[in-house]
Parts: structure tokens; sequence; C-alpha cells
């Protein structure tokens, strides 16, 4: 996918920026997005830095937080909800061990879409946005 911004500038952007050393703040992240989306919120969630990791289908899957999904669980739903999924194209590089494209660039599942940095620091100044 392109380095293009989304059809409808979100309402709130989350950007999950831990990894897998602040697991607790990775599921709030998502359950938060998943809240404001399940009351009508347009939301977008970002995966940046060490949150890349989280953009890989191979992980999230055990259950780290009682009470709460796992994370490969609540991206489900997430998507399901409408949530926009994007992540940073540094930061895919990086820090997401997914395996890479005959491009040389990393391959993200279908539902994540590959965005700049600047669109997600351009969106700070009118779109509420919550780092987790």
């Amino acid at each position: 996918m392109d380095e293009s911004s989304t059809a409808q500038e979100p309402d709130l952007q989350i950007i999950i920026s831990s990894g897998t050393a602040n697991v607790h703040q990775v599921v709030l992240g998502f359950s938060a997005a998943l809240a404001a989306a399940q009351m009508g919120t347009q939301v977008t969630v970002v995966f940046s830095m060490l949150g890349a990791h989280w953009a890989s289908d191979t992980v999230g899957h055990d259950n780290p937080v009682p009470g709460f999904p796992s994370i490969a669980e609540l991206k489900e739903l997430l998507a399901e909800s409408g949530v926009t999924l994007e992540a940073c194209s540094t930061c895919i590089e990086n820090y997401c061990p997914v395996p890479l494209g005959t491009d040389g660039k990393r391959i993200l599942p279908a539902q994540i879409t590959r965005v700049g940095l600047g669109l997600i620091a351009s969106r700070m100044a009118s779109v509420n946005t919550v780092v987790f």
C-alpha cells in the first residue's frame, strides 16, 4: 500500500508506540480505540516506533492481560469496527517482524496501510491524538 492519507480525517488518532515490554499499554490503547469506535467515533490507530511490532499477524496471540482479549483479537475487532489501521513506514522497516517482499519492503497485513511520519505528525494539529 502507498503512503497516502485516509479518505476521511479521523476524529481520534491513537498511536501505539509501546512494544513487548509495555504490553499493558498496548492493550489499553487498542481497547480505548475499540470503545471509541463502538461509540461512533472515527478512529485511526497508528503503529509507530516499537509499536510497529504489533502490525505483524504473527504476534500478539497470547493473552497477557487478564480480562482482555489478546492483541491479535483486538486488532481483528478494530478492523471489523471500521477503525483505520496505519503503520509508520520507517518504523515498520525497523521493528516489524514480517518478511520482506520482492520490492525490499516489509509485507504488511492487508488491513494496514503504510504512511509517512509527516502525515501522522500533521494530524496532531487538528485531530485528538493519544499515544500509548
